[in-house]
């Protein structure tokens, strides 16, 4: 950059006329011809091609890029009664943090007293279905002996019984028929013999009375008869039958009566499992939230509390001795040495100008000469809000890997503050000026440049822009000298002095 100086001379100076209309004109763009004015100072700059960037600065603390960590596998949300001190260097297995458990020893005992209880009633309930179960076999078995039996006595009286009877009576019948006719045939060779005066009236009499005999005996036996065919052997057969269709009927109701009474001790007794698994469940995890209170280091290294940045950042500390720990959170871990990271956000209006792979400079605090390598390791798919007051505002947080060199290795600590830049425009071959050179008059851009006699006003297209300069897309090419500096009377007399030209062009 080169400083011109013009100053209007307040001696006498003879000048020759080409000279005198040269400076004129010079002291006319640059406003000198009022002698009210004091000395112009005109800061000149060619314009070369050069990288334009964009930085985006954010701090974060220095974290493992993969650890080990230990979370609490307690159910309950209990306290911590002690944690080794941050930074402590452990062996597997030793004891890191201890929780209270004595609120879970309370439950644990009280679960006990419980499961004894239950355990005695599901024993009680299975005895009761295995008797039940005995009782409804002798019902059963009782039930099926009626049905067996009436079904056979049916068809004893049906098939046999009935029959051999009416058999005996037919042949009864039949033999007193012949009686019969055998007296009636007597009685008659009687009165012959009597008539003839063969034998006696006492003779007579008596096969009289032998006559009647059997035939009194053959209608008794035929009113038997007739008693038995049209009433006894129907109100027998229906009795009977009766008897064996009640018999089925009972088997069915004794098998349903079993069924249900099977149904509601089984369910009783299911019930008593249920209840006995639930309190068992409890308490197997009140044991294991016992053990879980101890919580060991699962391998060798330095212990770092899960304590998030992002929180802490907003005056929350989750880990420290007293503090409450909850199921599943994050209470301690040991990282990985080696690969080392820095969390920070990025507003996410500027995500797709960044990229995983991405390199980026880092500064540790307390170390501002020294300038750490890193990459953009991991973007995450998701913003996170800022806070709950500022809902709409949402960042991005990125992980970026540090690759220091052996020396800088030696240089980070765990947790330390750490200052990210990340070049979020890059822009090569851009032609930028200083924001202050750029002049706003009517709505448009303009920038003075110097032609080697005058200054120029040039209408600029403005591009990317920084805290000190800003890209120009069109409008001024390489090489040319723009003025970046000058008082600001002159540039106020210039931009008037523009704002009438355009006023008269319009």
């Amino acid at each position: 950059m080169s400083r011109w100086r013009i100053v209007l001379p307040r001696q006498r100076i003879v000048l020759t006329a080409t000279a005198f209309a040269s400076m004129f004109a010079v002291l006319l763009l640059t406003g000198a011809v009022d002698r009210n004015v004091a000395p112009v100072d005109i800061g000149l700059e060619e314009i070369q091609p050069s990288q334009f960037l964009v930085n985006v600065q954010q701090r974060g603390v220095v974290e493992p890029m993969s650890s080990k960590a230990v979370h609490s596998s307690c159910y309950w949300s209990t306290n911590i009664l002690s944690i080794v001190p941050e930074g402590t260097w452990v062996q597997a297995g030793d004891v890191v943090c201890v929780l209270d458990a004595a609120e879970i020893e309370d439950f644990k005992r009280s679960r006990e007293v419980i499961l004894i209880k239950y355990r005695g009633r599901l024993d009680g309930a299975v005895q009761d279905e295995q008797l039940l179960a005995a009782q409804n076999d002798r019902r059963l078995t009782a039930a099926e002996f009626k049905v067996q039996s009436s079904e056979l006595q049916l068809h004893e009286y049906s098939d046999g019984t009935l029959p051999q009877l009416l058999e005996e009576m037919e042949q009864d019948l039949a033999v007193l028929a012949d009686q019969s006719d055998a007296a009636g045939d007597e009685i008659r060779h009687i009165e012959k013999m009597w008539a003839m005066g063969l034998t006696s009236r006492q003779g007579l009499d008596r096969g009289t009375l032998d006559l009647i005999d059997a035939n009194e005996k053959h209608r008794q036996l035929e009113s038997k008869l007739n008693l038995l065919t049209k009433f006894t052997q129907p109100r027998t057969q229906i009795n009977l039958e009766h008897r064996h269709t009640e018999a089925v009927r009972n088997l069915v109701r004794v098998k349903m009566s079993n069924g249900l009474a099977r149904t509601r001790a089984r369910l009783t007794t299911l019930s008593y499992e249920r209840t006995l698994r639930i309190y068992e469940r409890y308490y197997r995890r009140a044991v294991e939230s016992i053990e879980a209170c101890t919580l060991r280091a699962p391998c060798d290294g330095q212990v770092m509390y899960g304590n998030s940045w992002y929180l802490m950042s907003r005056g929350i500390t989750q880990v420290a001795e007293g503090a409450r720990i909850r199921n599943l959170q994050k209470v301690f871990e040991i990282p990985d040495q080696e690969h080392l990271k820095v969390s920070v956000p990025l507003i996410e209006s500027l995500i797709y100008r960044v990229h995983e792979g991405m390199n980026v400079d880092v500064v540790l605090a307390g170390y501002e000469d020294v300038t750490i390598a890193g990459k953009i390791a991991k973007i995450p798919r998701y913003p996170r809000s800022r806070s709950s007051s500022t809902p709409d505002l949402k960042d991005y947080w990125l992980d970026v890997e540090l690759l220091p060199t052996e020396q800088q290795r030696s240089l980070i600590k765990m947790k330390a503050d750490a200052s990210v830049t990340i070049a979020v425009t890059d822009i090569p071959d851009a032609l930028q000026v200083p924001r202050h050179a750029v002049t706003g008059v009517a709505g448009e851009n303009f920038l003075y440049v110097f032609n080697g006699k005058e200054l120029v006003p040039r209408k600029v297209d403005l591009g990317e822009a920084n805290d000190e300069y800003v890209c120009v897309v069109s409008g001024l090419s390489a090489g040319e000298k723009l003025v970046t500096d000058m008082t600001p009377q002159h540039k106020a007399a210039l931009e008037a002095t523009l704002a009438a030209s355009l006023a008269a062009d319009n």
